[in-house]
């Protein structure tokens, strides 16, 4: 396994893409590799020892930022000539790397987001329309085109946990879209005493000011982590990033989604993701959708499952399947 003459080109967006892939290290780490994603401070902390390019994110609503992204990844893909993708998408950073896949015969394993249920990613539809083989985490028996892996996170052994924790974390993840609703929400709740909590907030690329929260915008990887796994309880955006990590650490989440209508989501069609309906029914979260929902939800939260099951050996040992067979 992992010859010399293999060489992976690790590709996704910034994000919880991102984080689903980094939890295939044991399998990509036994083959030499190089990372193309975008920088931030997640990426930038995470990647620092490894051979890593930065590139501008693209849209679907915006076709030209494709061709923008052309010349980059050329130059690339000259430079370090892989022979194999691997990418957990979006299609905002991995899709012209498709297509240069097509054309340079290198090939191509596509692993769908865990944040899809039912149906799956724009990348995922139009990779399966074209006739591409796709990895799935979710099993769907109607499609020949599909390969189930189930999830892709590592299991954690074993970790230490403040079980007196006297704050709660909420987070609106890494988009570009500010998300003031939410963190409004929990403010409304803080002042009215219903929540009695010290209130930490990443606020990512949402500019708010609170007399009553404790907020900053970006942090590195391990210390969201650390506030989770800490945490009395999490509120967050519909993240697949922040559920696993909230799931892996036992720590009880509440979802607040975000919505087009209001601005808080770049296309109508990103809320087509239903990881957090999922995990609603299975009853690993309550999803909520104002303030006063909110307030219910935190009042249950006793109702709340944890210790979801977490068990990447299937997927890697597909993908190592797959290395020698993918198309």
């Amino acid at each position: 396994m992992g010859g010399k003459k293999t060489k992976i080109a690790l590709i996704c967006t910034k994000g919880g893409h991102f984080e689903q892939l980094t939890n295939l290290s044991d399998f990509y780490d036994a083959y030499d590799h190089f990372w193309i994603t975008n920088r931030n401070k997640q990426t930038l902390n995470t990647l620092e020892k490894e051979r890593k390019y930065f590139v501008n994110l693209a849209h679907f609503t915006k076709p030209w930022t494709y061709l923008y992204q052309l010349p980059g990844f050329i130059k690339i893909f000259a430079i370090e000539k892989p022979t194999h993708i691997l990418s957990t998408g979006s299609g905002v950073t991995a899709f012209v790397p498709f297509i240069l896949a097509k054309l340079l015969r290198i090939k191509f394993l596509y692993i769908d987001t865990f944040s899809r249920v039912s149906g799956y990613s724009k990348l995922g539809t139009f990779l399966l329309k074209v006739g591409q083989q796709i990895f799935s985490q979710w099993e769907d028996i109607n499609n020949p085109k599909i390969v189930y892996i189930g999830p892709v996170f590592k299991k954690v052994e074993s970790f230490l946990k403040n079980g007196n924790s006297e704050y709660i974390f909420v987070t609106v993840g890494t988009r570009d879209e500010p998300f003031v609703r939410l963190i409004q929400a929990v403010e409304d709740l803080k002042k009215k005493g219903k929540i009695r909590e010290k209130v930490i907030v990443q606020a990512g690329a949402t500019k708010y000011v609170s007399n009553h929260l404790e907020i900053f915008d970006f942090c590195d990887p391990d210390k969201i982590e650390d506030l989770i796994r800490n945490a009395k309880y999490v509120v967050t955006q519909e993240s697949a990033g922040i559920g696993t990590i909230c799931l892996k650490y036992l720590t009880k989440f509440l979802v607040m989604p975000r919505d087009f209508s209001y601005g808080e989501l770049p296309a109508k069609s990103d809320m087509n993701e239903d990881l957090h309906l999922k995990l609603e029914e299975m009853g690993y979260t309550i999803v909520v959708k104002n303030v006063l929902e909110l307030e219910r939800a935190i009042m249950e939260l006793d109702s709340i499952r944890t210790g979801f099951n977490f068990d990447n050996k299937l997927a890697i040992e597909t993908l190592n399947h797959y290395m020698e067979d993918a198309v």
